[in-house]
């Protein structure tokens, strides 16, 4: 069952980030304060999640913002991250995460659905042009993290 995340859920979805951190050999650069996590996803309102609830507990998750494209002059839904426990997949999970944020941006009227994938992924890969979605290139990505954007603002 697909639903919107509850404060409940907090503690795991985290557990499933460092799942998916694990997998992508990213764990080191896992470091969630659970109070703030909480805070900007649940009381701020900074991003959304979706969890799929199997065996009454959480199996997967979808953990989106909102996005905006200036060319469109219309939001769209940034996927995060989509992760589903590994022996829940094979199920529909993943696919029905995405149908489910397809409807969001569709009853919104949305220009987009967006997200990013490990080019070594290939399972992910498979299934994200197996639902048609569109390759991106020419595009290159760039990030500051905490440590860049205190220089930056010390200037």
């Amino acid at each position: 069952m697909i639903r919107k995340a509850e404060k409940k859920d907090a503690f795991e979805i985290i557990k499933l980030i460092k799942e998916l951190a694990e997998y992508e050999v990213l764990l080191d650069e896992v470091n969630i304060d659970e109070e703030l996590f909480i805070k900007h996803l649940f009381d701020l309102k900074l991003a959304n999640a979706l969890v799929v609830v199997e065996d009454d507990k959480v199996v997967a998750y979808a953990l989106y913002f909102h996005s905006f494209s200036t060319f469109l002059g219309r939001a769209g839904v940034y996927l995060e991250d989509l992760y589903v426990k590994p022996e829940y997949r094979q199920k529909g999970i993943g696919l029905n995460l995405i149908k489910e944020l397809a409807k969001i941006c569709q009853e919104q009227g949305f220009g987009r659905l967006e997200w990013e994938c490990l080019d070594w992924n290939e399972p992910s890969v498979k299934f994200y042009e197996s639902i048609k979605a569109k390759r991106q290139s020419g595009w290159i990505k760039f990030r500051m993290t905490k440590d860049e954007i205190s220089t930056l603002v010390k200037g």
